[in-house]
């Protein structure tokens, strides 16, 4: 489980694409180099990965078929920055809200706005996921917690979020631009919410 509260930026050294659709990527991701242990899991870019190989300078990770099908980790370079959160212990504080890093689509950049304290970022998402956004509720664009300030009335489904200074300044959503993907992981109550409503109209 994760919070949505990026500790660092972590640099990628190194990709490496197999025949069966996997990839084994290294990252370095500074501090915690040293200090993460075998089969931990840590949050990359919102997306739960498992620590395969340990180093002084990096730790290595391995994204099955399934996740490079379902995230964007398959556009990363070499170089790129990526968003690095460690999995919570219980007696952490939870400054953002509960995320278990299993993405459930991918989002396209459509618009942004900025103004002198903020910018607005609008995401659009596939129609199928509208039932698990509210106005005010949670939301991970890579890895990042964040809050709904707006949602489409209309046939698109797009969502908007409001980024303050501390997570530009923190985080790798300051490098976004229109038409970029993004990892979107949509609130847990939320999804078990809409699940229990699908139940009882069968």
């Amino acid at each position: 489980m994760f919070t949505g509260i990026i500790q660092q930026l972590g640099v990628i050294k190194e990709i490496n694409h197999s025949q069966d659709n996997s990839i084994k990527i290294k990252i370095d991701c500074k501090g915690l180099n040293e200090s993460s242990q075998l089969g931990e899991s840590i949050s990359i870019d919102g997306i739960c990965l498992t620590v395969h190989e340990i180093s002084k300078d990096s730790l290595t990770f391995v994204a099955i078929s399934e996740t490079v099908d379902k995230t964007k980790i398959s556009t990363k370079q070499v170089g790129a920055q990526v968003n690095v959160e460690r999995a919570a212990s219980m007696q952490d504080l939870v400054g953002g809200h509960p995320t278990t890093g299993h993405i459930d689509s991918t989002g396209t950049v459509i618009d942004q706005r900025l103004s002198d304290n903020w910018e607005v970022l609008r995401v659009e998402v596939p129609s199928t996921f509208s039932n698990l956004m509210v106005k005010k509720g949670s939301i991970s664009i890579d890895g990042v917690s964040l809050t709904i300030s707006d949602l489409s009335s209309g046939q698109d489904t797009w969502f908007e979020v409001s980024l303050i200074p501390a997570t530009l300044t923190h985080t790798t959503l300051k490098q976004l631009q229109v038409g970029d993907l993004v990892n979107v992981e949509f609130d847990q109550v939320g999804k078990y919410i809409a699940k229990n409503m699908q139940m009882q109209s069968e």
